[in-house]
């Protein structure tokens, strides 16, 4: 399988689960706190490693308890952590989960952005950028490098800045951009999307939709091992299944069909980084023993 290069943030992360819905003007209880190393990138190269993956990380880390905390986790699971030493603490997050699993994030940012650069990514690795890295360094002429851009919403912003020869160098050298619909509709207006190799907009519950040159695909949220219970983490779940699918050889119906249900497999379980493990073999087999895919219009 292709390796892969994620270059993304790492965060201290605290989740409390809230007993009723988040409104202005109204103090919240929380039943329940989880205090754990996270972040895009952190969170994401977790969840392709325990998919079999070979992973190598690009990150910033500071000096104190919580990167320490947070490079150890990642070198247990066998990700190859590239630091960006700093001093003082990781960028912290708190996110509020609301009993209809509805969740707000807030995140204090300390450290500097990345530097998202092609050239960190060895030859034949599928190099895979997400929040907090600065995409401009990477609007130049692709020189044969392709990539997958998991855009938040600042990034997209900053996408939208750009020249249109800036956003069409960076565009067209995407194979795969993985974005929730939010994100996606700051985009969607950009002529340049449409030399995007492949699009997938997630929507949660909602599910997801793929978006090809020929090809239009819905997938339906699935839910394999009961209800779900925790949604932090399940975007990162979401795409590493797609990627280590598409990267084993499976077609777009059925990898969006495992992705779907790896992400369902994930929220299921209460805490944020219990992604689940997995072969590429099984998580393609996966795909392929359901039938919850259709043509999407529109």
């Amino acid at each position: 399988m292709t390796p892969f290069h994620v270059v993304g943030g790492t965060y201290s992360e605290d989740v409390y689960w809230v007993g009723s819905d988040i409104d202005f003007d109204v103090s919240l209880t929380a039943s329940g706190h989880e205090r754990t190393p996270g972040g895009p990138g952190t969170c994401l190269a977790l969840a392709l490693r325990r998919l079999g993956a070979d992973v190598e990380l690009t990150t910033a880390l500071g000096d104190q308890e919580d990167s320490a905390r947070a490079l150890a986790l990642l070198e247990a699971e066998g990700v190859r952590v590239r630091t960006r030493p700093g001093a003082g603490a990781l960028d912290h997050t708190v996110t509020l989960v609301t009993p209809g699993l509805e969740s707000v994030t807030v995140t204090h940012r300390v450290r500097p952005p990345l530097e998202a650069d092609r050239a960190a990514a060895a030859a034949g690795t599928t190099l895979v950028i997400c929040s907090p890295s600065r995409l401009t360094p990477l609007a130049v002429p692709a020189c044969g490098r392709r990539l997958v851009l998991v855009p938040h919403l600042t990034q997209c912003r900053e996408i939208v800045s750009m020249s249109s020869d800036e956003r069409a160098a960076l565009l067209g050298s995407v194979d795969l951009l993985v974005a929730n619909r939010r994100e996606h509709a700051l985009l969607a207006p950009l002529p340049e999307l449409a030399l995007v190799g492949a699009a997938v907009i997630t929507g949660g519950a909602r599910g997801s939709v793929l978006h090809t040159r020929g090809l239009r695909l819905r997938q339906r949220a699935l839910s394999p091992d009961g209800s779900p219970r925790n949604p932090n983490g399940a975007g990162e779940a979401y795409t590493a299944a797609l990627l280590v699918a598409r990267a084993s050889g499976a077609d777009w119906p059925s990898s969006l069909r495992a992705a779907s249900l790896h992400a369902g497999r994930h929220v299921s379980r209460l805490p944020s980084l219990s992604f689940p493990r997995s072969s590429p073999p099984e998580l393609v087999a996966s795909g392929l023993t359901s039938t919850e895919t259709e043509p999407a219009y529109g």
